[in-house]
């Protein structure tokens, strides 16, 4: 008995093993971890939600598997190879060169693009029309990157004509198309469907010269993963044929209509349809009415049904997330008194967020800022403030200055930042378009 006790010990034992497939490693521990980068087409944090083409792709892809998501953020592609080869992530989530993937360490999947390089540049008269007229120019790539490496080949081709000014790889390409738009820069090289993405965001930008073949750009895994590349291939064909894929890329990459005009009827010798939601919650705030008023406009025009790009919801265009935390979930967000109320409840949290600042003029500016783009950027621009000996506690000139610096790698990468990338300039502009219009609306009598 015991000897027959002593085989089928034996033999439970044997049945376990240590996985050793990395897709089997992956559904053990119930977590892809995806490598990305920063930026306004891959990954970034708006109103506390992790948002980017390729994040919901990814998220897509972790549900389809039945398990966590887990972003590993890298500086640069270089670095996000080098932590996939050292098994700090299963796969790289952002497109990767195709130069890139001639390691023999690399195998690339479907998931990515084909795109075209163009010369992004000011609208205008003097725009280029011809990479001929390029002569005697300067263009700023990232190092590196196979936008250097295809200027190089273009000035080699045209015999040597143009400047070539490489900035280290850690630069976003975001910051240098941001530069170009306020002249710091007069020309820049990136793909088209990024250039598309920008011209959404930043305008008089003309990027309709194109300086390259289309190229042909993916997520890539280790070649050792042979399961898994073959777990994502199937989930992105299911992806394609299913329009979802498309569907997301819209959501960032096409023109957002969310700011069109939608009607919105106002009563004669009122601001706006909601005026007595209005005066009630603002009470709540210690708010000059108007002020909630102006916000509301900027957020929505007035419509209560208006979802935007970014998932938000209702007449002050509420995460439902977060309304949900604040009692209003499902059909409710589109109920303007409860959207109102959910809205003025987040508020009130914000305040107690920035109840260090003295001023309540002040404190407002820095409430609206994080209302719109959410409270962890904001304490990071407040952290870059002091550290750069400006003061955490001012808006214009301080706090604003590094929120919009915070594009840049060496900021949003700074040990004081936690929250990483953000394209401010909507944030910024948020806050000042809120105010202008309260200033008009107490003159509205």
């Amino acid at each position: 008995m015991s000897m027959l006790l002593f085989v089928i010990g034996c033999q439970r034992k044997n049945t376990y093993h240590k996985p050793t497939d990395p897709f089997e490693k992956i559904i053990r521990r119930d977590t892809l971890n995806a490598i990305m980068l920063y930026g306004s087409s891959t990954y970034f944090i708006y109103k506390d939600q992790p948002m980017g083409y390729n994040y919901d792709l990814c998220q897509n892809l972790a549900d389809s598997l039945g398990v966590k998501l887990n972003v590993v953020v890298a500086k640069s592609i270089d670095e996000a190879i080098s932590m996939l080869k050292a098994n700090k992530g299963d796969l790289i989530a952002v497109p990767v060169d195709l130069a890139y993937q001639y390691s023999k360490q690399l195998a690339s999947t479907n998931v990515g693009e084909t795109s075209t390089q163009v010369l992004v540049q000011q609208m205008g008269i003097n725009a280029l029309s011809d990479v001929t007229q390029l002569a005697g120019k300067t263009v700023y790539v990232i190092s590196g990157s196979r936008y250097a490496e295809r200027l190089n080949d273009l000035d080699n081709e045209l015999g040597n004509t143009f400047k070539i000014k490489e900035v280290p790889d850690t630069t976003s390409i975001d910051s240098l198309i941001e530069m170009v738009a306020k002249g710091k820069i007069q020309y820049t090289v990136t793909s088209n469907k990024i250039a598309e993405l920008n011209q959404n965001s930043i305008s008089g930008l003309d990027t309709h010269l194109t300086v390259s073949f289309p190229q042909r750009s993916s997520w890539v895994t280790l070649s050792s993963d042979s399961t898994l590349i073959h777990h994502i291939n199937a989930w992105y064909k299911e992806m394609t044929a299913s329009g979802i894929d498309k569907n997301l890329y819209n959501k960032y990459i096409s023109e957002n209509n969310f700011f069109a005009n939608k009607g919105i009827r106002i009563p004669k010798g009122a601001i706006s349809p909601y005026d007595r939601i209005f005066q009630h919650y603002a009470k709540q705030l210690g708010w000059n009415w108007r002020l909630l008023a102006a916000q509301a406009y900027s957020e929505s025009r007035f419509d209560p049904n208006c979802i935007s790009w970014a998932g938000a919801e209702g007449l002050m265009q509420m995460m439902p997330n977060t309304a949900a935390r604040f009692g209003v979930d499902g059909q409710a967000i589109f109920n303007p008194a409860q959207n109102v109320e959910a809205a003025v409840q987040y508020i009130k949290m914000l305040n107690m967020v920035f109840h260090s600042i003295p001023n309540q003029l002040e404190r407002i500016k820095f409430i609206l800022a994080a209302y719109h783009s959410g409270p962890g950027h904001v304490l990071d621009a407040m952290a870059l403030a002091k550290k750069f000996g400006k003061n955490p506690h001012i808006w214009v000139g301080n706090v604003e200055t590094f929120l919009k610096l915070k594009n840049q790698p060496q900021y949003y990468n700074d040990p004081v930042c936690h929250n990483g990338y953000i394209n401010a300039t909507q944030t910024i502009n948020y806050v000042k378009d809120v105010f202008a219009r309260f200033e008009a609306y107490l003159r509205h009598r």
